[in-house]
């Protein structure tokens, strides 16, 4: 067996034991190899003339995924990473490494929603209850910078200021706290309009649910009509301002006579909302972006959310608790 010292090239044999001691003493690509790749065959299809990519394309997304999880900055920094660590390169599933363009033109062509459909699928293999209640919000991602087209001037409740730059909405499943799915906008985009998107992306998926639960900006008498007969009875309190009418506490209510203290005991769980966003943002990457223009916003978002489903179904895996995140 070859030490990395003595290794003159790219090619260097690798034992299935010595791999797996790699992984094991590191917690993120233990992570990675909780996944079934294999349900991802349809990232090697190749759609483009010209000659085939020399680099496994799963491998090139479970090496952006281990960025994610690993709080590596930059895919330049990866690629350093990557060269200094063979066993890594290995075990992730490259012969050689990528340059960084490789990785930046393999960005373009992945399938967000479709990774996240997959990986919510084996979340819920492993719990049953997976997606029955879900809660809808936003959160705010200041843009790269104030150049950037096709981001707006926004309001973050949170931080009571405006800002310049993207909203994300999510739908998230509340007793594990994975995101299900999710839709990037400018930040002037109001959270109500895009419920329905989100329930689109959601597909059949969407008919498990038992409860939908959302907060005052989410208030829509067309959201109850359109979703209550679907039987997704959705949770959230009414908006009182800008009318004298008497209206109940909760929109429901004006579909299923509800008692106050019922829903309020029910609504308590919207909260796990809040935390879940404090998850993303502290303790994965989505504080602030590094690049402009929504498509890769998009992108950018949705392999921290992808990052954050793998935390999840790895949790689930090992019997732990999904709540959390994995800290090194």
């Amino acid at each position: 067996m070859l030490s990395k010292n003595d290794c003159t090239g790219w090619q260097m044999p690798v034992s299935c034991f010595d791999c797996q001691c790699k992984i094991l003493s590191d917690t993120y690509l233990e992570m990675i190899e909780a996944v079934d790749w294999q349900r991802f065959s349809f990232v090697e299809k190749n759609n483009k003339r010209g000659r085939p990519s020399i680099y496994s394309k799963i491998a090139l997304l479970k090496a952006l995924v281990y960025m994610e999880l690993a709080g590596i900055p930059s895919v330049s920094k990866l690629v350093r990473i990557l060269a200094g660590d063979l066993y890594k390169l290995e075990i992730l599933g490259f012969n050689q490494l990528p340059s960084e363009s490789t990785f930046s033109r393999f960005k373009e062509s992945i399938e967000i929603d479709r990774i996240m459909r997959i990986l919510r699928s084996m979340i819920r293999d492993k719990d049953p209850d997976f997606m029955c209640m879900v809660g809808v919000d936003s959160t705010s991602l200041p843009a790269f910078n104030k150049t950037d087209p096709d981001a707006a001037w926004g309001y973050d409740h949170i931080a009571d200021e405006m800002y310049y730059g993207y909203k994300i909405h999510l739908l998230y499943d509340l007793p594990t706290l994975a995101p299900i799915c999710s839709v990037v906008t400018p930040a002037n985009i109001h959270d109500t309009t895009q419920v329905l998107p989100l329930l689109e992306k959601m597909g059949s998926h969407s008919l498990l649910m038992n409860g939908l639960f959302a907060d005052i900006a989410y208030d829509s008498r067309e959201h109850i009509e359109r979703l209550y007969p679907l039987g997704i009875p959705m949770i959230n309190r009414t908006n009182r301002r800008n009318t004298k009418k008497e209206l109940p506490r909760y929109r429901i209510q004006e579909f299923i006579p509800f008692h106050d203290i019922t829903l309020n005991k029910l609504y308590k769980n919207r909260m796990h909302c809040e935390y879940t966003n404090y998850l993303l943002k502290e303790h994965l990457t989505l504080t602030r972006v590094k690049t402009t223009r929504i498509l890769r916003v998009t992108i950018k978002t949705g392999l921290t959310l992808i990052a954050r489903q793998i935390q999840v179904l790895y949790q689930l895996v090992k019997g732990a608790n999904p709540r959390t995140t994995i800290i090194g």
